[in-house]
């Protein structure tokens, strides 16, 4: 049972990864295309240049976490973090200066304890660790 439950994380991390990437593809058309035949997932809130960095920084974490992982990677954890850490970004500016609804601080402070919480266990967890052989590319 030991590691059968960091194994179940590590797969729910590959299906939010793998839909980040599908959620990042389908921002990616909306930003490309005038008109898409579904209704638009995009905040209409958001300028385009934040939303080419929110699509670009959601597709870049993703693929790194999918392919490292596939890879087995030894730099995937901070990798992803870095990933994570331009994702919060963005998050920032968004939250700070374009959304107005009551509960935008609330989303943001979720946002980032989740950031914080995989990045936690991606650094700590023994079987991580052991998957992708060792500090996840930081030196000692």
């Amino acid at each position: 049972m030991g590691a059968t439950l960091p194994k179940l994380f590590v797969a729910g991390l590959i299906i939010l990864h793998a839909g980040l990437l599908i959620w990042a593809a389908v921002g990616f058309a909306e930003w490309f295309l005038a008109e898409v035949p579904w209704p638009r997932i995009a905040n209409p809130l958001f300028p385009t240049g934040v939303l080419l960095a929110h699509w670009t920084a959601v597709l870049v974490t993703a693929s790194l976490f999918l392919g490292g992982f596939a890879l087995r990677w030894p730099a995937t954890p901070t990798a992803v973090a870095c990933g994570y850490a331009a994702m919060a970004t963005v998050c920032l500016i968004e939250t700070t200066t374009y959304l107005v609804h009551d509960t935008r601080w609330l989303a943001m402070g979720l946002e980032y304890a989740a950031y914080i919480g995989i990045g936690w266990f991606l650094f700590r967890s023994a079987y991580v660790q052991a998957y992708f052989g060792g500090t996840g590319g930081l030196a000692g």
